[in-house]
């Protein structure tokens, strides 16, 4: 049972404050660049997935994946993924209920990538 509460703890650390993430201001949005970390069931980091996540004032945030792992399309909110265009390796994720801000898709996003991976092992 510590093992999932040190999980937590690792995590809480990594939303409080993502130190990787890269931060720019256009126009009125806010463009986050960074990795997302997908977690094993014993909370170790496996892999980083590069992405963007774009948060606009009062609008759902924007959130992109840069060359997802297959695993993530047998998810059951693989759907939820779109290419962007042919031939590209930026893939849009759509929320049910969208986030607002980085806090919150940053979250969903870990979550899904580390539930997604554990899925498949």
């Amino acid at each position: 049972m510590s093992s999932f509460w040190d999980f937590i703890a690792r995590v809480a650390e990594t939303f409080a404050q993502p130190s990787d993430w890269q931060v720019e201001q256009s126009g009125s949005s806010t463009i986050f660049k960074g990795s997302f970390s997908v977690f094993d069931r014993a909370g170790k980091i496996k892999l980083q997935v590069p992405g963007q996540i774009v948060e606009w004032h009062g609008l759902p945030a924007q959130v992109y994946l840069f060359n997802p792992p297959e695993f993530i399309k047998r998810h059951r909110h693989g759907s939820c993924l779109q290419l962007l265009s042919p031939n590209d390796n930026w893939i849009k994720l759509h929320f049910n209920k969208p986030a607002t801000d980085f806090a919150s898709a940053y979250n969903y996003v870990e979550t899904f990538l580390t539930e997604a991976y554990n899925l498949s092992n």
